[in-house]
C-alpha cells in the first residue's frame, strides 16, 4: 500500500508542471532518516532500517539513494517483489544509479527464482559497470538454467577480475562437473573445500565428481562430511547410495536411499509451505554468497560510487509534463538497443553542454521521424551515455537522447526506438510494459523537434 501511494505521488509529479522540488529543510530531514536507516542496516536492524527509509520517502519522494537503500533492506526481509519496485524506481530517477540498482534488482529477480530476467538485468550492470560481483551473479543464473557454458566464461572473467573472491571456486567447480571436466572441477572444488571448511556444497559436488571420476572411497568420505553438516541434505544421501553401491555395500546403501526419500518428500512439502531454507535443488542451499550482506554494503557503500553520485539534493530528477502524443500517459522505465560502437568517441561532445534537440549514443545530432517510445527522463547525466548504449544493445533498436528545457531546467528523455509505423510502436510499447517500463508512452518525434 506504501508502494501504492508512493507510485500516485510520482505520476503526479509527471503530469503537473507546478510541483515544486523539496525544500532544503525538506531534503536535511529526508536525509537524516536516511542516515538513520543506514546505521541501523549496518547493525542489521532492518525492520527499523526499512521504517527509517519509509519516513525518508515520504518526506522527498524523488530520494533515488533512499529507493535503493529500501530495495536492499527489503531484499534482506525477503520481500523481493517490492524490492524490485523500488529499484526499478531508483533507476526512474536518476542513472548515476543504474549499475547498482540493475545488479540488486537481479539479485531480487535471482532470489525469485527468475534466472531469465535476472541475467537481462545483470547484463546491463556489467554493461554499466563491469565489476566481478556482477558476472559471478550472473553465472550462478546462468548454472540454474543449466546453461554451464555461459556459467563458466562468466565465472573466469569474475576470477580475473577478482582472484581473491573465495565462491567462484565453489560454483565454477560446480558448472566444470556438469561438462565433464572432472579434474578441473576437482582442482576448483578441492580449493573451495580448504576456503570454505563448514559450506557443504563444496563436499557434495567433491563427492559427485570423484563418483564420476570412479573413486568412490573418497567420495564416500565427502558426502559425510557434507551430510554431517547438513543432515537434511536428501540428494546427498542418494549421491553417497551411490558411491556405497559402487563399493559393493549394498545394505548401507539401501539405507541411505531410503533416508533420501523421506527428507525430500519432506523438502518437497515444505516448498510447497513456502521455506527459505533447505531446497531440493543441491545448488540453492545457502552459502556465503547466496545471502546479500546488507550491513557490510551500508557500511562499505562499496558499489556506489561518490565522485559519480549525487547527494540528496541532488537525487531531485526532473519533473516533467508525462503527456502522451495521442497516447496515455504514465511513470518511467529504462533499457537498450544495439547498432554501431558501445563507448563513447574520444572526441564526443559533453553530454551537459548539448543544446535542445535530439542526439544519438554517439551524441551526435540527428533527426528521428515516426514514433518512439520514451520510458525515462533525467536532469542527472551521470551514466546516462553508459545506459542508452545498454539499451541499444538489450533491444537492438536505435535509442534517442532528447535534450530539452523545462520550467528553466534542463531534461533528458531517453526514446527507444523509430517506427514508421504507429501498429508497430504500440506493439513494441507493451512489450517494454511487460518488462520493467509499466509507464512508458509513445511519442511522435516530428512533435518534438
Amino acid at each position: 500500500m506504501y508502494y501504492k501511494a508512493i507510485s500516485i505521488l510520482i505520476t503526479i509529479f509527471f503530469v503537473s508542471n507546478s510541483y515544486s522540488q523539496p525544500s532544503q529543510e525538506e531534503i536535511n530531514q529526508s536525509r537524516e532518516f536516511f542516515n538513520k536507516g543506514v546505521q541501523y542496516g549496518v547493525n542489521n536492524e532492518f525492520q527499523k532500517s526499512l521504517e527509517a527509509f519509509n519516513n525518508a520517502i515520504e518526506i522527498n519522494p524523488i530520494y533515488a539513494k533512499a529507493f535503493l537503500y529500501r530495495g536492499l533492506t527489503k531484499t534482506e526481509l525477503h520481500d523481493y517483489k517490492d524490492a524490485i519496485k523500488d529499484f526499478t524506481i531508483t533507476i526512474e530517477l536518476d542513472p548515476g544509479y543504474s549499475d547498482q540498482a540493475h545488479y540488486f534488482r537481479g539479485l531480487a529477480k535471482y532470489k525469485k527464482s527468475d534466472y531469465e530476467a535476472a541475467i537481462r538485468d545483470f547484463s546491463i550492470a556489467i554493461r554499466l559497470n563491469p565489476d566481478f560481483v556482477s558476472f559471478f551473479q550472473r553465472g550462478k543464473a546462468y548454472l540454474k538454467l543449466k546453461e554451464y557454458g555461459r556459467a563458466l566464461q562468466d565465472f573466469d572473467i569474475s576470477y580475473r577480475l577478482n582472484p581473491e573472491f573465495q565462491d567462484i571456486h565453489l560454483y565454477r567447480g560446480q558448472a566444470l562437473y556438469y561438462v565433464g571436466q572432472y579434474q578441473s572441477a576437482i582442482e576448483d572444488l578441492d580449493i573451495a573445500k580448504q576456503l570454505m571448511p563448514d559450506n557443504p556444497e563444496a563436499y557434495y559436488y567433491s563427492g559427485l565428481t570423484r563418483i564420476a571420476m570412479q573413486n568412490s572411497y573418497v567420495a564416500i568420505e565427502d558426502l559425510d562430511k557434507c551430510i554431517e553438516m547438513n543432515p537434511n541434505y536428501g540428494e546427498a544421501y542418494l549421491a553417497r547410495a551411490r558411491a556405497k553401491k559402487n563399493t559393493g555395500n549394498h545394505q548401507a546403501a539401501h539405507a541411505d536411499e531410503e533416508k533420501a526419500k523421506t527428507l525430500l518428500a519432506k523438502a518437497e512439502t515444505d516448498d510447497k509451505t513456502v521455506t527459505l531454507t533447505t531446497k531440493d535443488d543441491p545448488a540453492e542451499h545457502e552459502t556465503s554468497s547466496e545471502t546479500l550482506d546488507i550491513a557490510k554494503f551500508f557500511s562499505s557503500d562499496t558499489r556506489t560510487k561518490p565522485s559519480a553520485v549525487k547527494d540528496v539534493e541532488k537525487d531531485i530528477a526532473t519533473v516533467e509534463d508525462k503527456v502522451e502524443v495521442e497516447a496515455e500517459p504514465e511513470l518511467i522505465k529504462e533499457k537498450p538497443a544495439a547498432p554501431e560502437t558501445t563507448a563513447v568517441e574520444k572526441k564526443a561532445p559533453d553530454i551537459t553542454q548539448l543544446s535542445s534537440g535530439f542526439y544519438n549514443k554517439m551524441l551526435n545530432n540527428t533527426y528521428p521521424k515516426g514514433f518512439g517510445v520514451q520510458v525515462a527522463s533525467y536532469s542527472n547525466t551521470d551514466n546516462l551515455q553508459n545506459l542508452v548504449n545498454a539499451y541499444e544493445e538489450q533491444f537492438e533498436k536505435p535509442v534517442f537522447i532528447n535534450v530539452n528545457h523545462l520550467n528553466g531546467q534542463k531534461i533528458y528523455r531517453i526514446i527507444i526506438g523509430q517506427f514508421n509505423n504507429r501498429d508497430e510502436a504500440e506493439s513494441f510499447r507493451d512489450n517494454l510494459r511487460q518488462n520493467h517500463f509499466s509507464d512508458c508512452f509513445l511519442i511522435v518525434f516530428e512533435r518534438l523537434h
